[in-house]
């Protein structure tokens, strides 16, 4: 690995691990898209945002190495342990904008067979977009400490389960209690965003203090 790229080079070796499953979904996700602008299915026009936007992050996020194994070797390789934890969230981040080429490529596709506008790329509503990208941000953002931990190390299914049913409780709180609030769905989606947003950013720094005090 060269060394004056590691965050490069880690960011290789983390996609490889999720290339062949992304090669797979994402090109179904553009075609149940296409389909849906031009048929106009129901199925296919409800499933296609949710998919273009959880499908990528969450593929990276249960492929990538190390969820809750990160491997004594690794410490031995040319790297800071502070480039294997960035490596890691860096890679769900990008993935997590995978859904921007595939929606501009299925709006362009509706423009000439349909006349579509985009709001109907994003039936089902701007908060439940926002809930799911929201949810792989912040499911990212608790099971990285997590692993670190000696519970983390015992199941990794186990963590998976765990922080996605905290990141899907805690977001799902913050929806429900924008409407007694009166908040409209821009706001609360833009809460979703911003909440998932922060916290991913804050567990990128805990998990390097965490990793860095590991003794192997």
């Amino acid at each position: 690995m060269n060394n004056t790229k590691p965050l490069l080079g880690l960011l290789t070796f983390t996609f490889h691990a999720a290339s062949s499953s992304l090669m797979l979904v994402l090109p179904l996700i553009l075609l149940v898209g296409v389909v849906a602008q031009i048929t106009e299915i129901a199925l296919a026009v409800q499933l296609f945002p949710f998919m273009a936007v959880g499908a990528a992050p969450y593929i990276v996020l249960m492929k990538s190495e190390g969820t809750a194994k990160w491997e004594p070797y690794q410490i031995a390789m040319p790297v800071k342990r502070k480039h294997m934890v960035t490596a890691l969230f860096s890679a769900i981040f990008i993935s997590s904008l995978m859904w921007i080429p595939i929606i501009g490529a299925v709006w362009g596709v509706g423009l000439i067979f349909s006349d579509v506008v985009v709001e109907s790329i994003f039936y089902g509503g701007y908060i439940s977009i926002a809930y799911v990208y929201g949810t792989a941000l912040l499911t990212a953002a608790i099971i990285y400490p997590l692993a670190c931990t000696k519970l983390g190390q015992r199941s990794e299914a186990g963590l998976m389960l765990i922080s996605m049913i905290a990141a899907v409780a805690i977001l799902g709180g913050i929806a429900w209690l924008g409407y007694p609030l009166g908040l409209a769905n821009s706001i609360v989606s833009l809460l979703i965003i911003a909440i998932s947003g922060v916290a991913f950013i804050v567990s990128l720094f805990v998990t390097r203090a965490i990793y860095a005090k590991i003794d192997f």
